[in-house]
Order: structure tokens, then sequence, then C-alpha cells
């Protein structure tokens, strides 16, 4: 009887129609139910299939090489005769007959689909322990994407279902969370609670790379990313009060972001984009500085994939090598946590430091606002157009070698204490680059000009009007 009143009919066994009771019409919805939720906490109800390994193989000794009955070794070690007898053919006869104290093939039941052995799951633990350890604890988004890239990497056999996510389920995450009581979801502590924490480690990892190392200036590498819009925020005007206005776009446009990259001596190599396309383009970089790559995310923010190819891009313009390491200095974002970029780095000699938030200066405010006046510039000189994706490498080409000046960036490694070494540095100086507009070009697609020579390079200053070296915020 359904819930209407109404009775149903089951078809019998033999072809005939048997009416259901409403008790027997709940039992068969319930268990339709149980047959449709996924069981995440099963305890098992009898004890078979739980006899050890190295206790079936001395179960099998005796009956093969002793010569005892299989019903009496099986009553000796407390094992059902019949499943005895199966595994007297089933473990090699070599092991059988030698020293061997675990046999080879499995014994009792094996978890179906299970993707990852005890001990890679053991090293993943392990990782995950030591990433919380150092105050960089994962999103659980995260650690189903590094199962991922661990089962990829090891060519394991993984569900539809993570080949087609690019990362582990979720019902496989909550059962490895219950698999190991060591690990626990939770919300994170404030960050200046453990920021303190952060820098102290920060500062004693940074130490024993440079004594291993022994690090020159031009071998310690800060990169920075930043998003550039075609329709930047405008810059203040002075003009009739409440009347003011700027001449840029209404919206705030498509992003393409530029991954800057400076050393302590003050070099920078040419910066890598990434555009917000599906595919990527050669001639996406079409008046970008000389040197420079790129990539294409839909986001236009730096992935995975990017990532890697950043570190190749690194690799070819520092020309460095496990006999010649460089120490690459980053944030702590997500997008970094990729298996094959870490081991491409490590195959090349790139070693990579990460630092906690609120830690690193460098020339990323200067260079956001000579960008944004280099596209007032650009907006002014060439009327009735507005500015795509594909002027964004002209622009940077203009803006970069006016912000990225020898003096900011050495005086940015100095302000945070990171060359010279200095776990004392106070990190409140205020550093100013007034970016003078970029000369309006004639309407071409780059603009590809010679820095100003008015711009300044970074020095101390009182005033907070200027452009101050913020604190790098990706995403």
């Amino acid at each position: 009887m359904g819930m209407n009143g109404e009775f149903r009919f089951l078809q019998g066994s033999r072809g005939r129609c048997d009416l259901m009771t409403p008790a027997e019409d709940r039992v068969l919805a319930a268990a339709t139910l149980r047959c449709t939720i996924m069981v995440r906490t099963y305890k098992r109800k009898t004890t078979r299939a739980s006899t050890a390994p190295e206790t079936m193989l001395k179960a099998v000794r005796q009956v093969l090489v002793f010569k005892k009955t299989i019903r009496g070794a099986a009553e000796e070690f407390g094992i059902n005769y019949r499943t005895l007898a199966r595994y007297c053919t089933k473990i090699p006869r070599e092991e059988v007959e030698g020293s061997a104290e675990h046999p080879s093939c499995p014994v009792g039941f094996i978890g179906a689909r299970q993707v990852f052995s005890a001990e890679l799951e053991a090293e993943l633990v392990s990782y995950v322990l030591m990433a919380s350890d150092v105050y960089h604890s994962l999103p659980p988004k995260a650690i189903r994407k590094l199962a991922y890239q661990l089962a990829k990497g090891q060519q394991l056999q993984t569900p539809p279902s993570w080949r087609e996510n690019k990362q582990a389920s979720a019902d496989w995450f909550a059962a490895f969370i219950k698999r190991h009581p060591l690990l626990s979801v939770r919300t994170p502590e404030p960050a200046s609670l453990v920021g303190v924490f952060n820098k102290e480690m920060f500062y004693v990892k940074l130490k024993v790379l440079m004594e291993r190392h022994c690090f020159k200036p031009e071998d310690i590498w800060v990169m920075e990313e930043t998003g550039i819009t075609t329709a930047p925020r405008p810059d203040r005007v002075v003009s009739r009060r409440q009347t003011g206005s700027s001449v840029t776009c209404p919206d705030r446009g498509p992003l393409v972001s530029v991954a800057g990259t400076v050393s302590a001596s003050g070099a920078v190599i040419p910066p890598y984009f990434v555009f917000p396309r599906v595919q990527f383009r050669e001639h996406f970089l079409t008046g970008s500085p000389s040197g420079s790559s790129g990539g294409a995310h839909i986001s236009g923010w730096m992935r995975e994939e990017q990532f890697l190819h950043f570190l190749q891009h690194l690799v070819r313009q520092t020309g460095c090598s496990p006999d010649k390491p460089c120490l690459l200095l980053m944030d702590v974002h997500v997008s970094h946590l990729s298996i094959d970029a870490l081991n491409f780095a490590k195959a090349n000699g790139v070693v990579v430091l990460s630092f906690p938030p609120h830690l690193e200066r460098s020339v990323c405010g200067p260079f956001q606002k000579c960008i944004n006046a280099a596209i007032d510039s650009w907006m002014l000189g060439s009327p009735g157009r507005s500015v795509t994706i594909h002027h964004i490498p002209g622009i940077v080409a203009t803006a970069l070698p006016q912000a990225a000046t020898a003096d900011n960036i050495t005086a940015g490694f100095k302000a945070c204490g990171i060359f010279p070494l200095n776990s004392n540095a106070s990190g409140q100086q205020d550093f100013v680059t007034d970016c003078p507009a970029a000369p309006a070009s004639n309407g071409s697609d780059s603009t590809r000009d010679a820095p100003d020579p008015s711009c300044p390079s970074a020095k101390p200053a009182p005033e907070t009007d200027g452009c101050r070296l913020d604190w790098l915020g990706c995403d």
C-alpha cells in the first residue's frame, strides 16, 4: 500500500502477482533508500575473512610441508577448512617451502576500487601533516587535487570522475579523513595569530638555505603575480567640485595577470603573461618585452599548468641547474601546489621557498601605478579606441622599466630582511615611486617607449599619497 492507501503488487517467482502488505512496502522503500545512499560509516557484522596473512601462510605450510590434514590445520589455526584448501593452491609453492613470513597474494577482503596503497597514502598523510606544521594547512579541495596528481604520476587506475574533474571525489576525501584520525577539517586561526610564527619559521628556513647553497644576490629571485585590467581604476584628478571625470572604460574589463620576477641584485627577467583565453597564441605577446612568455587560462590568473610553464620560463632566463641552483621566493597560493611543477623545479635546481602573507615587498605597487598612467596616456592619445588584452604586453613594456629600477628592487629586499638576511627587519619602511604618464602613442597597438628618466627610484618618504610598495595580494 502506497502513500495514498492503494495496494501494490509484486511479481512472484512463478509468474503470479502477490499482494504486498503495508509492512512489506515499508521494508522495500527502506531498502531502496539504503541502496541510493553511499555508506560512509559501514561496520562489519561478522569476523569472516579476518585471518592474518602470516597466519594463513603458517597453516598452508603445515599442510603442504608437514603433511598435516587440511581439517586438522584449519581447526588448529581457527580457519574455515574450505578457505584453507583454496589458499593451498593460491600461495606459491616456493613461498611455502621457503622462509617467507608474508604471502605475496592478498589474503582476506580487498577494498574495492582502492586507489592508493598503504605506503602511498601514508606518504600523502605525511605531506599534509608537514604542511600543517609549517602553518600552511591545505584546504580539502587542494588535497583532492594533490591526490589526483599523485595517482596520475604513479600511473594508478582512477575512477572516471577523478579524470573528468581533475581531482579526487568528495567521497574519497571523507573516507581519507576517517582513515587517518590525525587529520581533521576545521576553521583556520586568524592570520594575525600565526603571523609571528610564520615569519620566524620563514627566516629560519631562509637562513638554512642560504648556508647550505651559499646563494649570491643574483641567485635569489622573488616572483609576484599582479592583475592588469583593460579598464583600471582612474587616477585622481583636479577639477571643478563634483564634476571630475577621467577617460576610462565604464566596466572593469577583462584581466591579464603578469608574473614579474626580480632578483636581490636588482635584475629583472622578462615577465610571464596569463591571458583570459582557453588557448594561447604567440601573437598575444606582440609588443611585450623581449624574451617574454605566456600562457592562457579562462580566469586570467595562474593555475597549476601555467605555474609549470612559468618555471620553465624561469629556468631558460636564469640558466639555473642542479650544479648552479637558484632560490625562488613566492607566496603560498594554491596554484603553486603541483607535483609536476615541483618535480621540474627539483630536477633543474630551483629551490622553492614560500613566504607567509604580509611578509614581502617589491615593485608591485609602483608597477601598478605606472600601468595605470600608461593606460591613461594611451587612451588620451587614441581617442575613440578601447584598450584590449592585446595592448597589455606593450603597455607592460613601457611601465615595467619605470617601476622595476635596481634601487627600488634592492630596497624592497632590504626592507623585508631577505638580503641582506635580517630576521629583525621591521618591514614598516614606506617606499614611494611617482611614475609619470607615458608619452601618448599615435594609436599603434604597442607602446614600447623608453623609460622616462624623470621617474625617481625608490626612497623613503613620509607621505601617504604616493605609490606604496603594497603587500602582494593575488586573487
